[in-house]
Parts: C-alpha cells; sequence; structure tokens
C-alpha cells in the first residue's frame, strides 16, 4: 500500500512540475517578452489584481511597477501599453500594420459571435475592410458628421428638453431618457423606423441593449473571459448572455425581414439596412444576412451606448463644476441666443464650449482601453511580441497622464485654448490608414506647443 501511495504522490507531482514548467513557458513565450508580473498556473495575474480588478487602477499599477510597455498573463500572454509615446509606435508609426489585427475576442463574446463577424470583433481581413468601407461610406452618405444629420438630432434634443422641462420640480435621473434620445436617432438611421419614447417595444428593446452591455462587467463573465478553467460551472451566467443577445438581434433583424418585403433595387434606399441589402445583390460572399445581423448590433449599440455615456458625464461635470456651466452658458446665449437651438455651424463661434467638450471627452474617456493583435513578429519599445499577441494600449492613462494634463483630475477647458482663446487641440484620430484596423478611434487630445 505504501508503496502504490508513494508512487502516487510522484505522479502528482511530476504533473504539477509538468503544469508549472507548461505555464512558465506560455507566459514567457520569447525571451526578450515585456516584464509583467509571474503570476500563477490557472489563474495567471488574476490575484496580483486584487480588488483593484478595474482597468485603469490595474493598468497604473503595472505601469508604475513595469513601466510603459508591460504583460499580464489573462487567458494568454497579453501586452499593457501605456504612455503617449508607446501608444503612438502601435497605433501612428510604420508598425501600425503590425498591430492591424484583433486576437480572437474574448470568450463572452464568442459565446454570442463565434465566427467573428461584423465590425469590432472581425479578423484583420479583406472581407472586414469591405464591411467598415461600406459602413462608413453608407453612414455618411446619410448624414453622420454632416449638418444634415442635425434636423435628427434637433428634434431628438427638443424632445429631450421637453422631458426635463415637464418634470423641472422633481429630482430626476435623465439616463434614460438619454439613452431613448441617441437611439431613437440609430433606428432613424440604421433600421429606418421612428419611435416615440413611450412605446413600449422601444423602451424595451433599449432596456435589452442595457442589459447586454452591463452582463459584461458582472463577476461570472469576468471568470468566464479570464479564468478557463471555470467555463464548465457557469454555464448559466453564459446561456444568460447568448439569450439577452439574442432578443436584441431577433429586434434587429426583424426590422431586415420588414425590409426585405419592401425592398427594390431601383429605388432610393431609405436607410442603412437598404444600403446593405443593395450590396448583398452585388456581392452576395461578402455581405450576408448574418453578417448584417452583427454589423447592425454593433453600430447601434455601440453609438448609443458611448454617445449616451459621454452626454450623462458631460450633465455631471457641469454639476459639479458650476463656474464652467456658467461660462459655457454665457457663451451660448451670447453667440445663440434663447430662441433657438446650437447648429454645427456656430462650432467656430464658442472655443470655450468646444473646448468644454473637449475636456469632458478627455476626462471620461469612454473607452479606457482598446485591443490589438500583432500579425507578426514585431517589436515593440525595444521588447520582442510575437505573431499572435494580444496588445491593450491604455487610453485611460494617457488621458490622466500628468506630463500631458497637469492636474489630470481637474476639469479645465483653458487647455485646449491657446493665448487668442482660439481652440488649439490637436485630435489624435486613429483614422484607417485605407484600410488598417484602427475602427477609427479617438485615442487622445494632445495641446499643440
Amino acid at each position: 500500500m505504501d508503496a502504490v501511495l508513494q508512487v502516487l504522490c510522484l505522479f502528482v507531482l511530476v504533473l504539477i512540475i509538468i503544469v508549472i514548467l507548461q505555464y512558465y513557458r506560455h507566459r514567457w513565450p520569447v525571451a526578450n517578452f515585456p516584464p509583467g508580473p509571474t503570476g500563477l498556473p490557472i489563474i495567471g495575474t488574476a490575484l496580483f489584481t486584487g480588488s483593484e480588478f478595474h482597468f485603469n487602477r490595474t493598468a497604473k499599477k503595472f505601469m508604475q511597477s513595469y513601466g510603459n510597455v508591460c504583460s499580464l498573463m489573462l487567458d494568454e500572454p497579453t501586452v499593457l501599453v501605456n504612455g503617449y509615446e508607446a501608444i503612438s509606435e502601435v497605433t501612428q508609426s510604420n508598425k501600425g500594420y503590425d498591430f492591424a489585427s484583433r486576437k480572437d475576442p474574448m470568450y463572452s463574446i464568442q459565446l454570442y459571435n463565434p465566427k467573428k463577424l461584423g465590425l469590432f470583433m472581425a479578423d484583420f481581413s479583406e472581407r472586414w475592410q469591405k464591411q467598415r468601407r461600406f459602413a462608413l461610406s453608407t453612414l455618411r452618405g446619410f448624414g453622420f458628421g454632416k449638418t444634415s444629420f442635425e434636423e435628427k438630432i434637433t428634434m431628438e434634443v427638443e424632445t429631450l428638453l421637453s422631458h426635463v422641462k415637464e418634470l423641472a420640480k422633481v429630482p430626476q435621473d435623465l439616463s434614460m431618457a438619454i439613452t431613448l434620445s441617441v437611439a431613437s436617432v440609430m433606428c432613424d438611421t440604421i433600421l429606418g423606423c421612428h419611435y416615440d419614447h413611450n412605446d413600449k417595444e422601444f423602451q424595451h428593446i433599449v432596456c435589452v441593449m442595457e442589459e447586454w452591455f452591463q452582463s459584461f462587467g458582472k463577476p461570472g463573465i469576468a471568470l468566464l473571459d479570464f479564468v478557463p478553467i471555470s467555463r464548465p460551472f457557469l454555464q448559466r451566467p453564459a446561456q444568460e448572455l447568448r439569450d439577452i443577445y439574442a432578443e436584441f438581434s431577433k429586434f434587429t433583424m426583424g426590422k431586415v425581414a420588414e425590409h426585405q418585403k419592401t425592398f427594390a433595387a431601383n429605388q432610393e434606399p431609405r436607410d442603412f439596412i437598404d444600403c446593405y441589402l443593395a450590396k448583398m445583390a452585388e456581392e452576395p460572399d461578402t455581405f450576408t444576412l448574418e453578417e448584417l445581423k452583427y454589423v447592425l448590433s454593433d453600430l447601434f449599440s455601440a453609438a448609443t451606448d458611448t454617445t449616451s455615456s459621454t452626454l450623462r458625464f458631460a450633465i455631471l461635470y457641469m454639476m459639479v463644476n458650476p463656474d464652467v456651466q456658467e461660462k459655457v452658458h454665457q457663451e451660448l446665449m451670447q453667440v445663440v441666443g434663447p430662441s433657438r437651438l446650437p447648429k454645427l455651424e456656430d462650432r467656430d463661434m464658442v472655443p470655450y464650449t468646444v473646448a468644454t467638450i473637449h475636456e469632458i471627452q478627455r476626462l471620461s474617456c469612454i473607452v479606457p482601453g482598446f485591443p490589438r493583435c500583432a500579425t507578426v513578429d514585431t517589436t515593440l519599445a525595444g521588447y520582442s511580441i510575437p505573431k499572435g499577441t494580444n496588445v491593450i494600449c491604455n487610453m485611460w492613462g494617457l488621458h490622466y497622464d500628468p506630463d500631458l494634463w497637469p492636474d489630470p483630475y481637474k476639469l479645465d477647458p483653458t487647455r485646449h485654448l491657446n493665448d487668442k482663446e482660439r481652440v488649439t487641440v490637436d485630435v489624435w484620430l486613429l483614422d484607417d490608414y485605407s484600410n488598417s484596423k484602427t475602427a477609427s478611434i479617438v485615442a487622445s487630445y494632445r495641446i499643440k506647443a
């Protein structure tokens, strides 16, 4: 019996050693890989984040310990990039193509998008480039970024203001009202339908969309993403996430079905869906109904969430900075007056207001980090980055870098104004290098010298 126990103990010991060696081999894929906490087998560096598993805090902690380019062990070895110079090397230098793709999306996203379709989670490929170019050109055609789009926005602003005036003397949470306004604009442009804010179907689908986003912050989903061994035991939250997405996509694809019944190729397209249906007839192998499902959910949900979140932050910052609020108010009254809403053509005449918007976007930092993936064996800040390595750019750290922004937690619109009280902001826009995968994210604002 003792001999059997000894053999069993020896087997377990050898197995543990093999697991540890395999972990270390996986954790440090090349000799010159960026430094970072070693972590533990199975759970990686999860314990090292402790209660601070919050992107900005975690990134700041590791940056202080290991420098602007460091590595973590999440579900895969991941490089965290901090600071303007390092992030610029990833996004703007001649190495932009080296980091143009994305790794397989997190497990939670693969639950409802296993083929990696759509705009945000697809691989860097010719198919994705066609989808992106089509989406951008079509949305611009319907007025995105143009004065022709103002009418839709103005109508929703008036609806929102009317709602606020009705309840002016009652404390209220404007979160849902703002989200409904933004979602209504997106429904009009992308899905070709306009909803009253009191419409039950509209309210329900917006709530479903909000629940979808909130689910990614739940502990169960975080475990699914970063602790693979937990997945067999967390089927319930996994199924809940699938069900939420299925309900949301049922709504969007229902609108597609309605369009198919009335769509005519020889008629002027009514919205984004009509344009996509026409493109499907031209390139049926690239543009499909299945792809459209994910493109619609990407456009609708992402645009609604980021815009409404920014507006909520704007209200918050105005509340806690009444001096800034008063200056914005005075400038708008002087230029626009009380009888109409501001227009895009007023932009050059309200520099303090524009500077305030830039400053709110810096402070709110709606997308604290965005993922990339090395498409080839390359280098970053002198470190070796193997092909297929996850790379996360820490935008929160960039927006709160005290070397770029003295007293970074303070709302100070004058950061973006020159001596002549004109906006002098260099918008660092990660555009598409004609076709590379950069997702047109506004990464940072740097004060011009």
